[in-house]
């Protein structure tokens, strides 16, 4: 096959490799990247030459082909379509040949409603391809939170020339092996609206002006949990963390701290009291997107401690506020647009002493896991160790199906599932388990296990008016004699009151009876008030 895709026969070989050639030639002129775009709008896809030389597509002897270019790539991409008149003739991806007859055509490039797309009359010849010059923009809207972790948020796009909205966009959770797609737009003045805003919105709004030939990088901040616009802008194809021209490695560091001081002194009706608490985390992300093949890494770690010191009386004992780090590792190989096998491991576990502080004198029992009581008593204002440091240690592995079920631009949800393995090292930790028929306080040590089973995940996220749902929802069934199920979910309802106003609930619950038999319950309720001009 030569490298139009066309295949020959000997005879004709030679005249027909003259005849593509000089049309690659004519046509890739008019294709490639316009000049005088500035480096930050260059394409993440190679010059067309070499796009139209890597497909391999063939074309039927007495058919020609269109070409539509790829500013990305084909797969992150809407499909071309090959209309004449107003009967489609073809569709394609944006880097492949279409193969058609030789005729006019037209090609219909873009994102959102057919009406809003670019049309670019062809010419077909046959046996030869012709290139579509490049008469539209990229946009590459990458959704970040607070942290810069990128996640699925939706968002709509408004053309401001007559202020109707063009479609409704989303981000993309590389991190779970989702890619971030390019939207392909008429050149334009763009205005990034919160979901259901209208054009003349006071707060959450971006502009954005996508030139014809250009592929543009943006990053756009929304909250997780209230769906607000934090901030959004223009960025260079590095910021948003692609390791290179044309490179599949994205990557991304980010960090924090905090150190709130608070102190009175000779206030009425307020204790004289110095506190001071320091808080900072680190994150950073790796993924690799390149053909059907994703990668996502993620590291996070969050540290904070509290120092509370009276006047007249003993400072307290510094006061652990948060101690986490998470890794995780998901690696798909899609067959399809949807569907593929993954495998996974994961890390939960904490740096450091873990201690309750006691307000007032309390006796305590402790049961080791031999069988042995130590009981012993605990001061005012003194601690009791409850955890070591990397105690306990959670380790996650499995391999199965990934599969991406739905994806509307009001709900989205994906599933996992196939084999896991776990590993549960508690390393003589404590819990809670006190007996009320007893004066004093009753702790256990956890015992360590390991598992073998089968592992479920379903990630959801859903938009209904004014309530927001994000969710994810992890089983896990033990192939042991005693069977178990692990259940891990984990979720966020956001009502939106009014357009400042939210109220955000937080419900995290897990069961691990293994450990013990109640449920493990984290709820928070929380009123977001935000101001605007």
């Amino acid at each position: 096959m030569n490298p139009c895709g066309q295949p020959l026969g000997i005879r004709a070989r030679a005249a027909f490799a003259s005849r593509c050639l000089l049309a690659i030639l004519a046509a890739v002129p008019t294709a490639a990247q316009p000049e005088g775009h500035p480096p930050y709008h260059r394409w993440l896809a190679p010059p067309v030459e070499a796009q139209l030389a890597a497909d391999s597509t063939e074309v039927p002897e007495g058919m020609g082909a269109i070409f539509v270019p790829a500013l990305s790539d084909g797969e992150s991409e809407p499909q071309s379509v090959v209309v004449r008149g107003s009967r489609q003739v073809a569709s394609g991806p944006n880097g492949s040949r279409i193969p058609v007859p030789p005729g006019d055509y037209a090609v219909v490039v873009g994102s959102g409603p057919i009406a809003g797309r670019v049309r670019i009359p062809v010419e077909v010849a046959a046996g030869q391809t012709t290139v579509a010059p490049v008469r539209w923009g990229g946009l590459r809207v990458e959704v970040v939170d607070e942290r810069n972790i990128p996640h699925g948020a939706s968002f709509e796009l408004i053309r401001v020339v007559d202020r109707q909205v063009h479609l409704t966009g989303s981000g993309a959770d590389t991190l779970e092996g989702e890619r971030l797609g390019t939207l392909l737009l008429p050149e334009d003045l763009y205005r990034i609206v919160r979901r259901r805003s209208a054009y003349r919105t006071r707060t959450d709004f971006a502009g954005v002006f996508v030139p014809a030939g250009a592929l543009v990088h943006y990053r756009l901040v929304i909250s997780r949990t209230t769906g607000e616009m934090r901030g959004g802008a223009a960025v260079t194809a590095e910021e948003t963390g692609q390791a290179g021209a044309r490179s599949p490695w994205t990557r991304r560091i980010s960090a924090g701290l905090s150190m709130p001081f608070a102190s009175t002194v000779n206030v009425v009706g307020k204790p004289n009291q110095t506190s001071v608490a320091a808080d900072v985390f680190v994150d950073a992300y790796l993924t690799y997107q390149r053909g059907r093949d994703s990668l996502g890494g993620i590291l996070e770690v969050e540290q904070g401690v509290l120092m509370v010191d009276p006047e007249g009386t003993q400072a307290l004992p510094v006061q652990k506020t948060s101690d986490r780090i998470r890794a995780d590792v998901l690696y798909s190989r899609f067959l399809g647009p949807h569907l593929g096998p993954y495998v996974r491991i994961g890390l939960l576990t904490s740096a450091r002493v873990s201690e309750t502080l006691f307000t007032e004198a309390t006796g305590v029992t402790l049961e080791r896991l031999d069988g042995t009581f130590d009981s012993r008593r605990v001061g005012a204002n003194d601690t009791l160790r409850t955890a070591g440091a990397f105690s306990p240690v959670l380790l996650r592995e499995g391999l199965g199906l990934n599969a991406r079920l739905v994806r509307l631009p009001t709900l989205t949800l994906d599933w996992r599932g196939g084999f896991g393995l776990r590993q549960n090292w508690f390393r003589r930790a404590l819990y809670l388990d006190d007996d009320p028929r007893t004066a004093a306080l009753d702790y256990r040590e956890a015992a360590s296990f390991h598992e073998a089973g089968a592992e479920m995940t379903f990630l959801v996220s859903g938009r209904y008016r004014f309530l927001t749902l994000n969710a994810s929802l992890d089983l896990f069934g033990n192939a042991g004699e005693e069977r178990h199920l692990t259940v891990d979910w984990r979720s966020t309802v956001t009502w939106q009151l009014t357009s400042g106003l939210s109220l955000n609930y937080n419900l995290d619950l897990a069961r691990m009876p293994q450990v013990r038999s109640e449920n493990q319950v984290t709820q928070a309720l929380l009123l977001g008030v935000t101001f605007g001009s």
